[in-house]
């Protein structure tokens, strides 16, 4: 009775009385008795399946730690850097004398709204909701990786989602609102729904070239984006979408 007692306390499944165990009627053994372990549980990283909680001291460890405390504001900083600087480079290459600020202030708002907020939620939210296994298989290691077929399938889903869904059906779409919105004549109507519609016949006439070169490029770089562990996905998407903003600024940016 005392093991039963203690069971309860310590709520451990499953915990037969010693008395029982010695029962000859008793089909129970000994060999099976079975315990948990809460100190391996205990051991496990700590974090919701995308931040993850971490030890760090001083002014560096909180910076090198960051993006895995702080993956959504490490997203939004990134996209927004990166997209502006992106455009800035090209420009420069250009051999502009002057900055087209109304121009870089496309691809800064669109870096920053967009990128920064909405593909969050398309991402982590939407992505993992139509993949279920996409969180488990991007923080396995890669020997388990080329095990798990469910977590592979979801892996092929999520690229075909990117690319031939959201890149071409949203991306565009509000990357030529945003160059209607900023970019403009500024004698044009500005209202939302004038700047939609320019921006959709726009982008009906560039869809073919821009949706090859958006392909070209992110069809292989989202397998890669999709398989890595899921605090680093956004931060690297950034990395890949450094390059993609270059050609889009090159491709579209000097368009009014």
């Amino acid at each position: 009775m005392l093991l039963g007692q203690i069971a309860r306390r310590a709520k451990l499944p499953n915990v037969v009385p010693s008395h029982s165990l010695r029962s000859p009627g008793n089909c129970v053994s000994r060999r099976n008795f079975n315990v948990t372990r809460p100190a391996r549980a205990e051991a496990q990283g700590k974090g919701d399946g995308i931040s993850i909680a971490v030890e760090y001291s001083g002014l560096w460890g909180a910076i090198t730690t960051f993006p895995k405390r702080r993956p959504y504001a490490t997203n939004i900083i990134v996209a927004t850097v990166k997209t502006s600087l992106a455009d800035l480079i090209i420009q420069k290459t250009e051999g502009k004398k002057d900055i087209d600020w109304s121009r870089n202030g496309v691809f800064t708002a669109f870096g920053f709204a967009y990128l920064g907020v909405v593909q969050w939620f398309v991402y982590v939210t939407i992505f993992t909701r139509l993949c279920p296994n996409a969180i488990r298989f991007s923080n396995l290691p890669w020997a388990e990786k080329m095990k798990d077929r469910a977590g592979q399938i979801d892996l092929i889903k999520q690229t075909c989602y990117d690319n031939f869904i959201h890149y071409t059906f949203v991306y565009f779409p509000v990357f030529y609102f945003f160059k209607e919105l900023i970019q403009s004549d500024p004698n044009v109507d500005k209202s939302p729904v004038a700047c939609a519609e320019r921006g959709l016949r726009k982008y009906w006439k560039n869809c073919v070239v821009d949706n090859f070169y958006m392909w070209s490029l992110w069809v292989p770089g989202d397998l890669m984006v999709y398989a890595c562990p899921i605090w680093m996905r956004l931060p690297l998407n950034h990395g890949i979408s450094l390059a993609w903003t270059m050609i889009l600024s090159s491709l579209r940016g000097g368009e009014k």
